[in-house]
């Protein structure tokens, strides 16, 4: 049996040759051959005035940051970039060095091309001026943003050799169910925590010059968005749903369709049209809600979305889970889902009437895997959140997962002001 001692000596020594091994391509151009936006010092130093940066500067959150942006897409992409250099340049290369023992980077170029044509603009730019910002190649950030889709797509040995399904949590409790009568919303994600973008957790906060405001809990170097909130006081969550036959990757990737959602979207009206009429990719279950509405109206809907459909369900609805024939029981003003929907079921019933984001602190070690790197819980009617992130790369150490760690605590509406 391997030993902790030896299983950390082992990732220690592949994170080695990894990084030795691992050829990543290199820019070699400045900024102003690169930038189209930005064509003096003035120029920049305008861009970047409009950021800002806090540090918790907290060894207990993995020294989380909370990034403010604000501008157009590039500009927004080129501030994250530019205010977060050293750790984007870090958390980037990281990855793409583990990345590129399963996949060629032929590869990855072939499969980010699949993807491009339905990829927002406002994404493509903001991708840009991450580059541009970070001094990264553009390549390179593409590749990094196509992995969360590579990682759901039931074909996926044919672009890599490593990757393996994941699975999450989500749900969100309201009215009668919760102590206090107001939404709460908990998004529990379990990806792989080998990876390592939980050594850079950061919340980005996004003000476009045209659209909603955005929150997106992400990591150094990602614009996609995994879990979020918009200041319409809606909240966003998301988890794979196995693999049917009909997958592709010749869509817009589900980490930009939520990006698109926030903006875009100030109703769940509006969120369900968008997703019905996306040119979709991959099987997920989507969670999101809308804290505006009345206690007579729809507060939320869970979704099962692949590429031939959309159904959506709202609380007090009994789901089946296609793959196994599982069960989940109805439940008053409450939806949830999950890789073990029956605890999550059985932790909200004990605790029905009395949730609170303590509570769900508390009910996110129940559900959570192994390669636990985030969990998020939402207050979407006041835009407060608490967030968690992983310590630990080995998804044996259960004192590392993400629902063992301190939880961090952030008003999007006071950040805003």
């Amino acid at each position: 049996m391997m030993t902790p001692m030896i299983r950390n000596f082992c990732f220690c020594l592949v994170s080695l040759m990894v990084a030795s091994c691992a050829n990543l391509p290199t820019n070699h151009l400045d900024l102003f051959q690169r930038s189209m936006e930005i064509r003096d010092r003035d120029r920049e130093a305008e861009i970047l005035s409009r950021a800002s940066v806090f540090s918790s500067r907290d060894p207990g959150l993995n020294d989380l940051k909370v990034v403010r942006l604000k501008g157009s897409p590039y500009e927004m992409g080129f501030q994250h970039g530019r205010l977060l250099k050293k750790e984007v340049r870090e958390s980037v290369t990281h990855v793409m060095k583990l990345a590129s023992l399963y996949a060629k980077h032929e590869m990855m170029d072939e499969v980010y091309d699949l993807m491009a044509p339905y990829i927002p603009l406002a994404e493509k730019e903001e991708m840009r001026g991450l580059a541009h910002g970070a001094g990264l190649p553009l390549r390179m950030v593409h590749w990094y943003h196509a992995i969360p889709a590579v990682s759901e797509y039931k074909y996926k040995k044919r672009f890599s050799k490593g990757f393996t399904s994941t699975s999450c949590s989500n749900m969100v409790a309201f009215d009668r169910a919760t102590a206090d009568g107001r939404m709460y919303q908990m998004r529990v994600l379990d990806w792989n925590r080998k990876m390592g973008v939980h050594r850079w957790p950061v919340i980005l906060v996004h003000e476009p010059d045209l659209g909603n405001a955005s929150v997106t809990y992400s990591f150094a170097g990602f614009i996609g968005c995994v879990s979020g909130m918009n200041d319409q006081h809606m909240a966003f969550g998301e988890m794979g749903y196995g693999n049917p036959p009909n997958e592709t990757l010749e869509g817009i990737p589900f980490v930009f369709l939520f990006r698109k959602l926030m903006r875009e979207a100030s109703t769940l009206d509006q969120a369900v049209a968008m997703i019905k009429n996306a040119q979709r990719t991959c099987s997920y279950v989507y969670l999101i809600s809308d804290a505006k509405r009345s206690e007579a109206e729809t507060n939320a809907l869970m979704f099962i979305s692949d590429r031939d459909r959309v159904l959506t369900f709202r609380e007090n609805t009994v789901l089946e889970d296609e793959r196994d024939d599982d069960v989940f029981p109805a439940m008053d003003d409450a939806l949830y889902a999950g890789a073990r929907a029956k605890k999550l079921h059985r932790a909200l019933t004990e605790a029905y009437g009395r949730l609170d984001a303590p509570t769900l602190m508390e009910i996110s070690k129940r559900v959570s895997l192994k390669g636990n790197i985030q969990n998020v819980v939402f207050k979407p009617e006041t835009l407060e959140s608490w967030s968690s992130y992983a310590t630990t790369s080995d998804p044996l150490d259960e004192s590392g997962k993400a629902c063992n760690q301190k939880w961090f605590y952030f008003d999007f509406k006071k950040a805003l002001e």
